[in-house]
């Protein structure tokens, strides 16, 4: 591991800094940001990713409209373990008549709608609602349009993950979202889809109809049939629960995810 004095992290953190976008120095326990001169921390920062045999690793991340690619070195600062995190804005753009770099353009934009995506269904990811979505919602709110957030559980999930393996849990979850997006609808100025996390889904419902969303939800999944394939030879059959928050309850986002997953957990 790379030992520094607290010039060399300076000099190394300048040289850094011209060639990547944001260079932070992390401390990897808390997870939070250390100042490079008192190593005191300064505020939080994303977990990082298990490091190899020679201490570094990358990840691309979603940052808004942006996606950055993360590299990742541990070092020793003061006699201190910590990791340097070096971002990379990944282009939206590629030089004109540029083959090889198009051909890497298209690759990225690709991969960027592939982050936005939950991997088992396809809706909407918590790295999506957390970027540019919210920021989006939030202005409607605050500008008098009804928002709602709507949470549901499917209630077998954990019993799945441990009783028959996340393949069975995964295909329940997907029939769970295949009903949830029909009654959604594809319009997704009105209404989103996102898989929160485990078995929780969020739908995120705007404009004149946001409080209806959950008896719509409710009716739809009264009204499919909830049966998926345990195995070949086996099937099951889950069940949902529904909770719903508004924005004119909290005025708040945070809140009003909050307010709807305790409803949630309570129901």
């Amino acid at each position: 591991m790379q030992e520094y004095t607290q010039q060399q992290l300076a000099t190394q953190l300048t040289a850094l800094g011209q060639m990547f976008d944001e260079v932070t120095l992390v401390d990897p326990a808390t997870s939070t940001r250390l100042d490079p001169v008192s190593l005191e921390p300064v505020g939080p920062a994303d977990a990082v990713p298990m490091l190899d045999g020679s201490g570094r690793a990358w990840m691309p991340q979603k940052q808004g409209e942006s996606t950055m690619l993360v590299l990742y070195q541990a070092i020793c600062a003061m006699g201190r373990p910590c990791v340097l995190a070096a971002a990379y804005d990944l282009p939206h753009t590629v030089p004109a008549n540029s083959r090889d770099a198009n051909a890497f353009l298209r690759l990225l934009n690709q991969y960027r709608a592939e982050l936005c995506h939950d991997y088992v269904t396809g809706v909407y990811n918590r790295s999506y609602l957390d970027g540019a979505f919210r920021a989006g919602v939030v202005a409607q709110a605050q500008a008098g349009v009804p928002v709602s957030a709507v949470v549901v559980r499917v209630n077998e999930y954990a019993q799945l993950c441990a009783q028959e393996g996340g393949a069975a849990a995964d295909r329940c979850l997907n029939t769970a979202a295949g009903i949830l997006q029909i009654a959604v609808g594809l319009d997704q100025e009105k209404n989103t889809l996102v898989r929160l996390e485990d078995g929780i889904f969020l739908v995120v419902a705007v404009g004149p109809d946001a409080a209806k969303m959950p008896a719509t939800l409710r009716c739809a999944l009264d009204d499919s049939r909830k049966g998926f394939s345990i195995t070949l030879s086996r099937r099951g059959e889950f069940t949902a629960a529904v909770a719903s928050a508004a924005w004119g309850e909290t005025g708040d986002w945070d809140v009003m995810l909050s307010l709807a997953l305790h409803r949630l957990r309570n129901s």
